[in-house]
């Protein structure tokens, strides 16, 4: 007996995704091999692949970087256990603790520890892929 299964094969993504095809949910994958069998999903002709990929936060974080700072950090850097550098929030920003807006509107991130700089390298993220579609032609040696 034979049959043929399809599987997506998202390659290589970071960090992780939840797939939805013809906008049913199939799957979320968090770790390496992201492929899964989407043969109960598919229909004949077009179809409709959703991939939602959520990234680290360090990016965001170094993203926010870029912009003027309205926390307020120690100035003298801290060594972690782990040999990283880090300035802690010197106290609770004015505009926070009266539930004002923000002075600087394109941060969107709010941490008391501050632990990368505005030219910290960004990390691999998103869908790098590649992505592909295998079919698999399924064999049965054995009843």
């Amino acid at each position: 007996m034979q049959s043929t299964r399809l599987f997506l094969d998202l390659g290589n993504v970071r960090e992780l995704c939840r797939i939805r095809l013809n906008g049913k949910p199939v799957v979320t994958l968090w770790k390496a091999p992201f492929r899964v069998d989407i043969s109960d999903f598919a229909k004949p002709g077009a179809n409709s692949l959703e991939v939602d990929v959520t990234n680290l936060w360090t990016n965001r974080l170094i993203g926010d970087e870029q912009f003027p700072d309205d926390m307020g950090w120690d100035e003298s850097p801290k060594v972690g256990e782990l040999g990283g550098t880090f300035r802690k929030l010197k106290g609770w920003p004015t505009w926070f603790t009266n539930h004002e807006p923000r002075p600087e509107p394109r941060r969107k991130t709010f941490t008391t520890w501050r632990h990368n700089t505005k030219d910290a390298p960004l990390l691999p993220s998103g869908l790098i892929g590649p992505v592909l579609l295998r079919p698999v032609k399924v064999i049965t040696l054995r009843q």
